[in-house]
């Protein structure tokens, strides 16, 4: 029985369908379909039922399942027994909030080069949730946002996380907002898109406080807008610390200290495991190394308490 197409098997089974399965393994729904089929006849039964456009395991693709995944399980081990730590290869899908690429992100891609120089990066920036849903569907292998990612076959582990501030424009000749109430009537907040960690963190603060007025808000998608925006005057942001906590922003952005705390943004890493190249799994450790890194020399970023121990 071919392990590539028990492999193929699994992804069919775990994301429900051949288009995501072909997503993931880099190949066409054609040589997805072709490998189910040799399988099928190999175990002489049908293993699938086809439902809309969403493949469901029968009876028999059940049991198959359960001992696809430990032949697989024990081929990884016995490759690793034999042949020992091996440079990794192939394409991992990444996907990240914009916080990380401002932060640890540039220090990530070049451990990542020096550890795995025949690992290509398939980059795609987008907000926590558009990020959840793009990991359900297959489209992306490992997702670094901010709140876990609850179905079936995922993988959550925390990363650490960000503190949030009151941040303004250094260059402002305004007379800055003296208490929370100040502030509410007179500026306007810009912080990520709604019900965002920052989004929320605020909403929680005004609720703490029993404070009932509807703030102004700008919702930036993306950093350097939100940037924009503070420089027009007026405007105070709700975003990560650590984001303005280089050379260039710091000269440009201040923090408005005085103002009650926010609570922080969290991390988290989410992915679905692999059971042959294990390149999802060497992503998530690789960021969880470069958080701790990072938040050795930012006393804006927190890591999480220890690295967990990942196995397939």
């Amino acid at each position: 029985m071919n392990i590539r197409f028990l492999e193929t098997f699994v992804w069919v089974a775990k994301l429900g369908s051949f288009r995501a399965a072909a997503s993931q393994l880099h190949l066409t729904q054609a040589a997805i379909s072709g490998r189910i089929a040799a399988l099928e006849n190999d175990v002489g039964k049908k293993i699938f039922e086809r439902h809309g456009r969403q493949m469901r395991l029968n009876s028999a693709g059940k049991t198959l399942l359960h001992h696809a995944e430990h032949i697989l399980r024990i081929e990884h081990d016995l490759r690793q027994e034999l042949t020992g730590p091996t440079l990794l290869r192939g394409r991992v899908r990444l996907g990240v909030i914009e916080s990380i690429i401002y932060t640890w992100f540039p220090h990530f891609l070049a451990q990542l080069q020096q550890q795995h120089p025949d690992v290509e990066i398939e980059l795609t920036v987008e907000s926590s949730r558009r990020l959840h849903d793009l990991l359900k569907r297959g489209l992306v292998d490992v997702a670094i946002q901010t709140d876990p990612v609850i179905e079936k076959g995922l993988r959550n582990t925390p990363l650490g996380r960000f503190s949030l501030s009151w941040m303004f424009a250094a260059n402002t000749d305004l007379v800055l907002p003296t208490d929370l109430n100040q502030l509410l009537n007179e500026w306007a907040i810009v912080t990520f898109p709604r019900y965002s960690q920052p989004h929320l963190s605020l909403l929680e603060l005004l609720e703490s406080k029993g404070i009932m007025t509807e703030p102004r808000i700008h919702f930036a998608s993306s950093i350097a807008a939100g940037m924009q925006l503070l420089q027009t005057g007026h405007c105070v942001g709700v975003l990560p610390t650590a984001v303005f906590n280089h050379k260039a922003q710091s000269a440009l952005f201040r923090v408005a200290k005085h103002l009650p705390a926010l609570t922080d943004m969290h991390l988290v890493a989410s992915w679905r495991p692999e059971l042959v190249t294990g390149l999802s799994t060497e992503m998530v450790k690789l960021s969880l190394s470069e958080m701790k890194n990072y938040s050795a020399h930012n006393e804006f970023a927190f890591a999480a308490a220890e690295l967990p121990v990942f196995h397939l």
